[in-house]
């Protein structure tokens, strides 16, 4: 270990043992200020009681009761065991100097329900009604605790009390002159300001540190601290005085809620800090199913009277704090420093609770409030867990550091590796793209000569072999596209259907060659004569031919054809030594293309056309608009 970590250790011990004398001094404090101010007030004695089982007794009834029905009560022992039913307590107050203001103080401010009587001769004097079920501004001294103002009068005074409450009864009655009252309320108002002033600072600034650093264990912290105040203010009628005055619901069942909120958050902030789950997921686990279970103590308070609901609360505190603690410590055992720092707080705060609860529930008896006590543990916990709460924080952000400086050397070194690659990189790549311009050129040239063949290729599908115009396939993509556009301009378009006649005659008088030679001869004509670069001339099949002539009606079709077979007719076809005339007949299909038309409708129009030339002698033209009126 270096000097700066040895340095760093002896501070943070020198921090806790100045913690602990300084709570010490605020305890013995406290206490001292207690001790000062309980002298200053005389008990009742001489206390009678009385039990109203059937709870039906008015103030009439209990003043007419009879002496032999009041049974004395010990002043020692102002407490009772938890019943149903409704207590009166009887006492007499003498000699009271009427010079001074008195008060009657019940420093226990958990009762349900209190109504005190001031009677003198089995009259009136003054009476009132308080309690948890009722609003704190029915008071009419608005203080924590209990208090009345007490007749002025010379003569003895009889008080009759009427309390009732939902579990064991505690009743301290304390007679105050006013202005010892009042010193000593202001002295336990300047300890309980020290101690919530230190719960707010807390809270406020952990609340700050969330918001600084987005944190979720600076925000369960605040919650703890917050929770671990209201129920201190609940114990000591606080939070119903300043709080929540008009909501005696909450007053019966605040405890309930923010002891079992706080113990939840407590053992979460543990678990968060501790970073249980790194060490042991199980235990972490185990942990939050503790938790859970002052969730569901939180939900049962609010259903069973409050020392029913102390003593199951006491019972899981210690098993809880139990195993908490174990965990801690195999933590600390485990080599995590701040878990013994953490073991410390926890238990002094879990024995000034069980001091409290031990008090709550009249097991034992203390000189002094045992929420001093408690107070007084709170308080060493809430600024030691902040302290624990800020080394944690500050290690975490020592190791992030140094984690971000490493990796800050790791990042250079990896950019000096970089650079180096960089520029091996760079020669490799420009001696790639050399030879990927090369390439990139070589083939280039050949996709452009592939191209070019496939062009070629695909012009020669489109040719007869025989005569050197287009084929039958091309014909039929050609008369498709001539049809729509026919449709889509609402143009003439003209189709024509030729067949040579007798040609089965010249193939078997001269043979095939010279067939072959015609048919050749017949499509040179017919090439020829086309001028329009949008007429096309095909080979149909055999010694058939067929014309495409676009935005060409039928009357001109017929003068073009008609032009055309006479060329044919006068033509003679030399071949192979012998002279061959031959003739042709046509027929024309002509037609502007509709949507509600078949799109061979034309082609079979022509077909027909040429059929009904053949029958009519061949060698000759015939031609019909689709309507059906022939030329």
């Amino acid at each position: 270990m270096n000097n700066t970590s040895i340095g760093l250790v002896l501070s943070k011990n020198w921090l806790l043992l100045m913690l602990s004398i300084f709570c010490a001094m605020a305890i013995f404090a406290a206490t001292n200020l207690f001790e000062t101010t309980r002298v200053s007030h005389k008990q009742v004695q001489n206390i009678t009681h009385l039990v109203d089982s059937e709870k039906v007794f008015s103030i009439t009834d209990i003043i007419g009761q009879p002496n032999d029905s009041w049974q004395p009560l010990n002043h020692d022992l102002t407490t009772l065991e938890m019943s149903n039913s409704q207590h009166w307590f009887r006492f007499t107050l003498e000699d009271l100097s009427t010079a001074q203001i008195w008060l009657l103080e019940i420093d226990y401010p958990l009762l349900d329900e209190v109504k005190v009587w001031f009677v003198q001769h089995n009259e009136v004097l003054s009476e009132y009604a308080v309690g948890d079920t009722l609003a704190f501004s029915q008071r009419t001294i608005e203080h924590e605790n209990f208090v009345f103002a007490i007749p002025n009068n010379a003569q003895p005074i009889v008080v009759y009390i009427s309390t009732y409450t939902k579990g064991a009864m505690r009743l301290p009655l304390n007679i105050w002159q006013q202005n010892n009252y009042l010193e000593r309320t202001s002295k336990n108002n300047l300890v309980m300001g020290g101690f919530f002033g230190l719960m707010l600072a807390m809270g406020l600034s952990n609340l700050f540190f969330f918001i600084t650093t987005r944190s979720p264990i600076f925000l369960t912290y605040t919650g703890y601290v917050v929770c671990i105040a209201l129920t201190l203010a609940a114990i000591q009628g606080l939070g119903y005085r300043y709080i929540w005055p008009n909501s005696p619901w909450l007053q019966q069942h605040a405890i309930g809620i923010f002891a079992n909120l706080t113990l939840w958050l407590s053992i979460m902030f543990c678990d968060g800090l501790l970073n249980v789950n790194a060490f042991n997921t199980k235990l972490s686990r185990l942990l939050k199913s503790v938790a859970a279970t002052f969730i569901l103590g939180l939900i049962v308070s609010l259903f069973v009277p409050l020392p029913v609901f102390l003593t199951a609360f006491l019972a899981i505190l210690c098993i809880a704090e139990l195993i908490v603690l174990v965990v801690v410590i195999w933590l600390w055992l485990k080599g995590l420093r701040i878990a013994g720092y953490y073991a410390l707080a926890s238990a002094v705060l879990f024995f000034s609770g069980f001091a409290l609860s031990l008090d709550a529930l009249n097991i034992v008896e203390f000189n002094s409030p045992s929420y001093y006590l408690l107070m007084s543990g709170a308080a060493f916990e809430t600024v030691l867990l902040a302290l624990i709460l800020a080394v944690s924080h500050n290690e975490q952000r020592q190791a992030l550091i140094n984690t971000q400086s490493e990796l800050l050397n790791q990042e250079r070194q990896a950019q000096h590796a970089q650079k180096d690659l960089l520029l091996l990189q760079e020669n490799a790549t420009e001696e790639l793209e050399y030879k990927v311009q090369e390439r990139t050129l070589e083939l280039e040239i050949a996709l452009r000569e592939l191209s070019e063949t496939n062009r070629e290729l695909q012009e020669k599908n489109t040719l007869d072999a025989l005569t050197g115009i287009r084929n039958r396939s091309y014909f039929d993509k050609k008369y498709q596209a001539e049809v729509r556009r026919s449709r889509r301009e609402h143009t003439q378009l003209s189709v024509v259907m030729m067949d040579i006649d007798h040609f089965k005659k010249v193939n078997d008088q001269y043979g095939h060659l010279v067939g072959d030679q015609c048919i050749k001869s017949v499509a040179q004509v017919l090439q020829k004569a086309l001028k329009r670069p949008s007429d096309d001339v095909c080979r149909y099949g055999g010694e058939e031919f067929s014309l495409i002539l676009p935005s060409t009606d039928l009357e001109g079709a017929l003068a073009l054809v008609e032009k055309l077979r006479t060329e044919i007719e006068q033509t003679s076809i030399q071949a192979d030594g012998v002279s061959v005339d031959i003739t042709i007949s046509a027929g024309i299909g002509s037609a502007i293309a509709e949507l509600n038309q078949p799109e061979n409708a034309i082609l079979a129009l022509a077909d027909k056309q040429l059929y009904n030339a053949k029958n009519s002698g061949r060698n000759n033209v015939k031609g019909s608009q689709l309507s059906g009126v022939e030329q």
